[in-house]
């Protein structure tokens, strides 16, 4: 290892040696010379290049900073091409060992690193330089994704790649589409067994500090020719891609398969959808086809992006900030988002939270792409450094952030429900006096008032969603139990049911699972009769037979419940009621409430009496509100709220609001 240099060897070098006169159309590259002698230290020249003459010519690598600690160096060498005086640059451990590894034993070897080829004490340059990161990536030779080292067998699992993505390449994988293939390859999927070699071995790689990385993103997108580099081997990016969509389809396949359809799990399914790689090459090739101007290739904008890649995944980032100006390159609304990369401001939590609330402000109100589905991802806990500081309303991105109990693909499906009505899909951002100032952390919406919060469940929210008997039927006893009470305290049927009591009584039904129903094909559609109510009576008789069977610890006695129950003739016949438990996991983190008028819903975890139902334009659900007071400079009679949580609320969710008076809502 090679340790920083004593002074008297080398004098540090000076980005003023390779200054930029225009960082925002120039940048550097690095030139990595060959070893004199085997164990030679590194040696590079930094020279500065016009972007748009630079194309093609340089690889540009993606790597993970490691702790940030800068104990090696390279020796920086003239940018005339003699030996002269080197100067000694300081770079991370992990970024020396890539290129110890990159370095051609004969050839240079010309490299973009924004380690070395931006000069990070200059946050001016660096936030010019982070804006033209896409441009860099995208006229690259080449993309080297770094894993690092070989280490814990992962040249047979980059060798496995190869072989497999380059069979699916050429059509010929059919082997794997064999039962007997099935559960060696779910057990490592599922970790089953944690002390597996191969299971170890799958964990390993997908465990590399890369793919959690925030700038990961981007890096990987924009240049066509992506190779993964892990030690010695390497791995074109799209085999990668290829052998990870045979595997997962064959093995969705096989559970449908071998199992029968009442007991495939959606959980399961979406696992296999989980390992790190699928969210990044799904978002890889839509910006692809994005960039080729194909037919029906929008490409996707910021708030996709950020859902697609953040949410229940967990990303590193130095700073909070770059996970938003990690994304800007690929977003295809950026130039409406108006939002810049912005090192100047000082590296604070304040600082942070201002430019997520900022992001999040121009991602929900911008006329072009504004969204409300930003708001179903600014949940509580908010990181501890940033929650003094960050307005309700503004996701911090951090790590195991829920997603939405509603989300369609657009592209692909209809949409399902549509609360604010079909004519106020738009966002109505009602205009804040002193937004840049004393109001930066307000945001004012148009939208249509519901009713307040009554009554909420007793017992606990609905967070451990695995099954267990009591746990269920304490679930199902909680919008029973509120179900029954709006009844009593509301003969008459309340407005938005239209005076229909049959439909009312559903509620008792959809509730549980949200009014969504999710199929074994992980098809989601609208709960309805009989399907879902069946369903719903199932899954109770179901978790009955559990709690029954609790304490039965003889084998005889449980064969003769389980026959009593008729177990096996009710699995074939698919009538457990799998389908609708699997249904309620989507109500993750939520807990039931009664509003005033009678209406029956879902909301967050920490919904309280008091709060607000409301629907506000462009949304297609409801949002929970808390009444709050400021000093903040507002409009006469405005009143501010905090932002709770996203909401189901059972008669409110196809437009009914609609003909009731509007209201202005400021969230603090």
């Amino acid at each position: 290892m090679e340790k920083l240099p004593e002074t008297e060897k080398y004098a540090p070098f000076s980005y003023s040696a390779s200054e930029m006169s225009t960082p925002d159309t120039q940048f550097r590259l690095l030139e990595l010379l060959p070893p004199i002698v085997e164990q030679d230290e590194l040696s590079c020249r930094i020279v500065v290049r016009q972007l748009v003459e630079s194309s093609r010519q340089y690889k540009a690598l993606s790597y993970t900073w490691g702790n940030g600690s800068l104990s090696h160096f390279v020796a920086i060498l003239p940018e005339n091409g003699g030996e002269g005086q080197r100067k000694a640059l300081a770079i991370t451990e992990s970024l020396h060992t890539a290129l110890v590894h990159l370095r051609h034993p004969s050839e240079p070897v010309w490299l973009w690193i924004d380690q070395i080829c931006i000069n990070q004490e200059d946050h001016a340059e660096k936030g010019k330089q982070v804006g033209i990161m896409g441009p860099i990536y995208a006229g690259a030779e080449q993309v080297l994704v770094w894993l690092g080292p070989a280490a814990d067998d992962s040249d047979l699992l980059m060798e496995a790649w190869q072989s497999v993505g380059q069979a699916a390449r050429d059509f010929g994988l059919e082997s794997y589409y064999t039962k007997e293939r099935w559960p060696l390859l779910a057990r490592i999927l599922n970790a089953e067994d944690p002390t597996d070699p191969k299971t170890v071995e799958y964990g390993h790689w997908f465990g590399r500090p890369w793919f959690p990385r925030a700038w990961t993103v981007q890096e990987f997108f924009l240049c066509d020719n992506t190779l993964f580099v892990c030690g010695t081997k390497t791995i074109p990016a799209e085999l990668v891609m290829m052998a990870i969509q045979i595997l997962q389809y064959s093995i969705s396949r096989l559970y449908e398969a071998v199992y029968k359809p009442a007991e495939a799990s959606l959980l399961l399914l979406n696992e296999l959808n989980d390992e790190p790689t699928g969210r990044l090459f799904s978002c890889r090739q839509r910006r692809r086809k994005h960039d080729r101007r194909e037919p029906d290739a929008p490409g996707d904008a910021l708030h996709a992006l950020m859902r697609k890649l953040y949410v229940e995944h967990n990303t590193q980032a130095w700073l909070h900030r770059d996970r938003v100006f990690s994304l800007l390159g690929l977003a295809v609304d950026a130039p409406h988002l108006a939002l810049t990369p912005d090192y100047a401001e000082q590296d604070s939590p304040a600082a942070d939270a201002r430019i997520l609330a900022r992001a999040a402000r121009a991602m929900l109100t911008n006329p072009v792409t504004g969204r409300l589905d930003i708001l179903s991802y600014a949940q509580p806990p908010k990181h501890p450094d940033l929650a003094p500081h960050l307005p309700s309303w503004a996701p911090d991105w951090r790590a195991n952030l829920r997603r939405s109990f509603y989300y369609v693909h657009e592209s692909v499906s209809e949409h399902l429900f549509a609360a604010c009505g079909k004519e106020n899909l738009a966002v109505r951002p009602l205009p804040v006096p002193d937004v840049e100032g004393k109001n930066s952390s307000v945001v004012g919406l148009g939208g249509f008032w519901v009713d307040s919060v009554a009554t909420v469940a007793d017992g606990s929210a609905w967070i451990d969603m695995s099954f267990g008997a009591d746990r269920f039927a304490s679930f199902f006893a909680q919008v029973d139990g509120l179900f029954e009470r709006g009844m009593a305290e509301h003969a008459d049927v309340p407005e938005l049911y239209g005076g229909n009591a049959e439909r009312r009584a559903e509620a008792r039904w959809r509730v549980p699972t949200g009014d969504l129903f999710w199929t074994r094909t992980a098809d989601m559609h609208r709960s309805g009769a009989p399907e879902a109510e069946v369903a719903h009576r199932q899954c109770q008789e179901m978790v009955r037979f559990f709690g029954e069977c609790e304490g039965v610890v003889e084998p005889e006695e449980q064969a003769k419940k389980f026959k009593e129950f008729d177990w096996d003739g009710k699995r074939k016949r698919g009538e457990l009621g799998s389908f609708y438990q699997e249904s309620m996991r989507y109500m993750i983190g939520k807990r039931p409430f009664l509003t005033s008028e009678g209406y029956l819903g879902m909301g967050p975890d920490d919904v309280k009496e008091g709060d607000v139902v409301v629907v506000l334009c462009g949304g297609r659900i409801p949002f929970i509100l808390r009444p709050t007071e400021s000093e903040l400079e507002l409009p006469k009679k405005t009143k501010l709220f905090e932002f709770v949580g996203e909401a189901y609320c059972d008669g409110v969710m196809d437009g009914g609001v609609v003909g009731r008076p509007g209201i202005m809502v400021w969230f603090s």
